[in-house]
């Protein structure tokens, strides 16, 4: 057994093989200890990041909307003071002209009565008081204005700003699940002469799962594969070895009926993880799959997908599970830059 093999074994794995070989040392295992829970780490960092992509274009599809209706309102301000100005700017006009008949009343008057005369020169005083409070307030508004104007070149760029960012994110969630989707149907396509043998394909979490039933590929209590089973296997290397950004994890599975061997296995978890192993093994020496792209580990009976109550429920718990998950750095790379 290779050394990239060995560190994909579950440490229960580890247990059994104690029995069959000689004792490895400590310092050895708990490096390989280590390896798989790195492993595990990983897979779950992924769909928490892939989780949080979803919560951050959520988050930014939100700010995009309250942004646009800042944009309205702001609209909204610029029209109702543009408006305003048009009547002060008429208002102004109107006063000035009344001004004007005023002078030329003055100099009519200039001779006349020096009561009106004098009444007269307080009506113009007046009027040239409110044309400066009119002048003043024409002056605010015209600042109010122009800050409302630069506030909306400032609101409407960061507003394209969020755009872009929001789309470069949708980009590439599209990209991940097109690649997701193009690797199941090459992976369908591959395998398509075995559905019929207890062998499916499915997209779950953002992975391909390829799901075989203990038939196909072992005998019951067995970990020899099949010929068929080698034969499936051998077209999924296939497949995979043209995609190199792919890794894979196998896990076994088993129902819950007690494992009754010849004792070189304890129990379904044993059985489990050694089924995995041998997957992994053609994979890997015979697929010419790269090992460290390769995890192998057992369940036992933890996982079941329908109830072991039933004799059809129990044949579809025993299965060995194919993970498949495209590599996602471009994703995290963008996750990173924004």
């Amino acid at each position: 057994m290779s050394k990239q093999n060995i560190m994909k074994l579950n440490p229960i794995i580890f247990i059994g093989l104690l029995g069959l070989v000689s004792c490895v040392p400590q310092r050895q295992f708990q490096d390989l200890q280590k390896s798989y829970n790195d492993e595990i780490q990983k897979n779950a960092d992924c769909n928490k990041k892939n989780a949080g992509l979803q919560d951050r274009t959520d988050q930014d599809d939100k700010a995009l909307t309250d942004e646009n209706a800042r944009v309205q309102a702001l609209g909204r301000d610029t029209t109702l003071m543009g408006t305003s100005i048009r009547k002060l700017t008429s208002l102004n006009a109107q006063i000035n002209d009344d001004y004007q008949k005023l002078l030329d009343k003055e100099r009519e008057l200039e001779s006349g009565n020096k009561m009106k005369t004098l009444e007269l020169s307080s009506q113009l005083d007046e009027i040239r008081h409110k044309l400066n409070e009119k002048s003043v307030e024409l002056n605010n508004k015209e600042d109010s204005l122009n800050k409302l104007n630069s506030q909306l070149i400032t609101t409407r760029q960061n507003l394209d700003a969020r755009e872009k960012r929001v789309k470069e994110l949708s980009n590439v969630l599209n990209k991940k699940d097109s690649t997701v989707k193009a690797l199941k149907n090459t992976i369908s396509d591959a395998l398509l002469g075995f559905k019929e043998k207890g062998l499916t394909v499915s997209i779950k979490d953002g992975k391909v799962y390829v799901s075989v039933e203990d038939k196909l590929l072992f005998q019951s209590g067995k970990y020899a594969l099949n010929s068929d089973g080698k034969a499936a296997l051998m077209q999924l290397a296939s497949a995979l070895t043209r995609m190199p950004d792919v890794n894979i994890m196998v896990e076994g599975h088993t129902d819950n009926v007690p494992y009754k061997g010849n004792g070189i296995l304890i129990d379904n978890l044993d059985l489990s993880a050694k089924r995995a192993t041998e997957v992994a093994r053609i994979l890997t020496n015979e697929g010419k799959i790269a090992p460290a792209k390769v995890i192998a580990a057992g369940r036992g009976d933890t996982e079941p997908v329908a109830s072991n109550d039933t004799p059809e429920g129990r044949a579809k718990n025993r299965r060995t599970e194919i993970i498949l998950t495209p590599n996602l750095g471009e994703l995290f790379k963008v996750l990173n830059e924004n």
